[in-house]
């Protein structure tokens, strides 16, 4: 009986083998069935739906005699541009202006402090408190200079926005997709507003501070060539190394050298640009300026007077 027993459990222990081979096989063979469905799938061609018709490619003729067939049934699209177009050459002169005045006088000062200072290091003038003083309010009138010409871009960039909106409306009434148009003119207005004021800032300074305007014409010119393309990498790029540059050459690689040590001639300043954030700064250098420059235009008192009597007495 213990011999039964013992065969049977052998023969037990046998099956439940053979059943886990024979589970494991199963497995394995419908997994690789799965396996070499998936690449004969993989090595079909994908369908492409290809349309009976190719849209037709843009026709300027077309689109031109669509506009004007929309100018002659609504008389007042014209008007409209017009209006835009107007508008933006009015802010584009006045900033412009406000640009170049503020520019121009900062240009001004530098050379004159640098002449002074030129005079002094050659002997030829003694470096007093008179020089100190006139420095002194050449630099309060140089306070509001970072306000005026930040607010002259913003009035340039405002004003090739207003000329370039008007295409969005062209756009739609072409029946083209005018979604991001609004965005388009937004960012590009803004990247051609720097690459103008930059442009300008080279006109400027280029004979007075050579290098830094180099800096400034690189920046233009740079802009001026990639901003066409409309790639937002390069755009994106474009912006880091222009910001990044600028602030490095401009502010961060002159606090690098001390008053003691001699900073390089490549490496050239534009004037005080320091800007404030604070309310009440930005109100007191506008009030020194305007101080200054009623202290300039004040009559003084005539001694003519005081030299007869002092004649007729002697």
């Amino acid at each position: 009986r213990s011999e039964n027993i013992k065969t049977l459990g052998t023969s037990d222990a046998g099956g439940s083998g053979i059943m886990l081979h024979l589970q494991w096989r199963g497995a394995l063979t419908f997994v690789f069935a799965v396996a070499l469905m998936a690449a004969a799938k993989a090595d079909e061609e994908p369908s492409i739906d290809i349309p009976d018709k190719a849209p037709a490619a843009f026709n300027p003729r077309e689109a031109v005699a669509k506009v004007a067939a929309y100018q002659a049934a609504n008389p007042e699209f014209a008007a409209g541009i017009a209006t835009w177009v107007t508008t933006g050459i009015v802010l584009l002169v006045v900033g412009t202006a406000l640009f170049l005045y503020s520019e121009i006088q900062a240009v001004l000062v530098v050379r004159d402090q640098d002449f002074r200072k030129r005079l002094v290091e050659q002997k030829y003038m003694d470096d007093g408190v008179d020089i100190e003083k006139l420095n002194v309010e050449e630099n309060v009138n140089m306070g509001v200079r970072p306000y005026v010409s930040l607010v002259g871009m913003l009035l340039m960039f405002v004003a090739i926005a207003c000329m370039l909106y008007p295409l969005c409306d062209v756009i739609t009434v072409l029946g083209l997709p005018a979604t991001p148009c609004i965005l388009i003119v937004t960012f590009g207005s803004f990247f051609a507003a720097l690459c103008v004021a930059t442009f300008w800032m080279f006109l400027i300074w280029m004979c007075t501070r050579t290098a830094a305007a180099v800096v400034f014409l690189v920046i233009s010119l740079t802009g001026q060539i990639l901003i066409p393309s409309g790639n937002p990498i390069l755009l994106l790029i474009w912006i880091l190394v222009a910001f990044g540059g600028g602030w490095a050459y401009f502010f961060w690689l002159p606090a690098q050298y001390d008053s003691k040590q001699q900073v390089p001639s490549w490496l050239q300043d534009v004037g005080n640009f320091k800007v404030s954030y604070q309310p009440a700064e930005m109100m007191g250098a506008f009030e020194a300026k305007l101080a200054a420059e009623a202290q300039r235009f004040k009559p003084e008192a005539s001694t003519l007077g005081a030299r007869d009597c002092t004649e007729q007495k002697t």
